[in-house]
């Protein structure tokens, strides 16, 4: 899973679909699902790009999006966001949902 900078956002969301998961180190609902959607990403791989957004050290990005809760993760095409998850997605809803979306 890649790390999300302020900079490097809006290329990465421009990709034909991409996955954003904010997060804060000291989540712990958060370090369950950065680990779920880390196995996805390698199951995805080459279909659905996925990347992660400390909120901590990248509050512009999360402030934009109107992430107001832990972990929240979205789902972009091309750059438009298409769906949003907030609170703990299980790797299966994400997968689901992602399948819906190829």
């Amino acid at each position: 899973m890649k790390e999300i900078t302020e900079e490097a956002f809006p290329g990465f969301i421009s990709l034909p679909l991409a996955v954003v998961t904010f997060s804060s180190p000291w989540c712990t609902s958060c370090k369950k699902v950065v680990s779920a959607l880390d196995d996805l990403s390698r199951e995805l791989e080459g279909q659905v790009s996925f990347g992660a957004c400390d909120i901590s050290a990248q509050p512009g990005v999360a402030s934009s999006l109107k992430v107001f809760s832990l972990p929240s993760s979205i789902v972009f095409r091309s750059g438009v966001e298409v769906k949003r998850f907030t609170g703990p997605v299980t790797g299966q809803a994400m997968r689901d949902a992602l399948k819906e979306l190829l």
